[in-house]
């Protein structure tokens, strides 16, 4: 059985190991562009945008109505990572590790229909990966783009409207190539933004063919579905935002195989 473990551990290190040097480096990350009404349904509203990355980012949106011209669902506002002060976005590679997290509150005039506001991978090839809160159940809660599914739990468990919590999202990517080894993508939470009780899901496995997110931008982002029948309103912020390329999988997996190594001399 140890051999069986070591030769794991082992073929999984050197598998880890072939990680090309990613194009788009995460520390280069120097502000955000932003995107106004990516969904733009309701036209008329009043939106004030505040960038002052990264201490904060922050969107206001008010006077909702049916213009008669868009659509009848939502609005969506983007802030997204870029290395060029926020003339634009920058664009990572299947092959680039990135952590980033924030500060995030979102406040909305209605809790119904649903807002949300969270962390995104946009990928326009594999799909939007999103990690969100959610104002009509109050959802803490990972989905989409080939990226895990993972929940840390809804209703008296989950998210309360207006209050602070921190959110990250740590992709480590495989080099493993399509159909090789998939890359990790690991959630966690602060719920009080305060540094204390961080929650995690772990590393888990990217679930689609390519293995994790190609071509893609990472921000974030507010999204709203308005109560017509009130003036409603809804107010995101993104405060102390945190940019940084993660530990390769060969370190992580090193230091894993370090404490296996000790377990079992231990034993011994």
């Amino acid at each position: 059985m140890k051999h069986i473990l070591f030769c794991f551990t082992m073929g999984l290190v050197v598998a880890l190991s072939a990680v090309p040097a990613f194009a788009t480096d995460a520390n280069d990350v120097n502000g955000v562009k932003i995107n106004e009404r990516v969904f733009n349904d309701f036209t008329t509203t009043t939106l004030v945008t505040t960038n002052n990355y990264p201490a904060s980012v922050e969107f206001n949106e008010t006077n909702y109505t049916d213009d008669g011209i868009g659509g009848s669902w939502a609005n969506r506002h983007d802030a997204i990572l870029s290395i060029d002060s926020g003339l634009s976005e920058a664009v990572f590679s299947i092959d680039d590790p990135i952590s980033f997290s924030a500060d995030v509150t979102l406040t909305p005039g209605s809790n119904t229909p649903r807002k949300e506001a969270g962390l995104r991978l946009n990928s326009s090839v594999t799909g939007d990966a999103l990690f969100i809160i959610n104002s009509d159940v109050g959802e803490i809660v990972a989905f989409g783009g080939g990226a895990p599914f993972y929940s840390f739990g809804s209703g008296a468990t989950g998210y309360t409207s207006g209050d602070t919590i921190r959110m990250g999202m740590d992709y480590i990517p495989s080099g493993g190539g399509p159909n090789g080894v998939p890359g990790l993508l690991r959630y966690w939470i602060d719920r009080g933004a305060d540094g204390l009780d961080i929650e995690t899901s772990g590393f888990l496995a990217w679930a689609n063919l390519e293995g994790g997110p190609v071509d893609f931008q990472a921000g974030f982002y507010l999204q709203v579905a308005p109560d017509l029948s009130i003036a409603d309103s809804s107010y995101a912020s993104f405060k102390n935002i945190s940019v940084s390329v993660i530990p390769e999988p060969a370190s992580i997996m090193l230091a894993v195989l370090a404490v296996i190594a000790g377990a079992m001399l231990a034993k011994r």
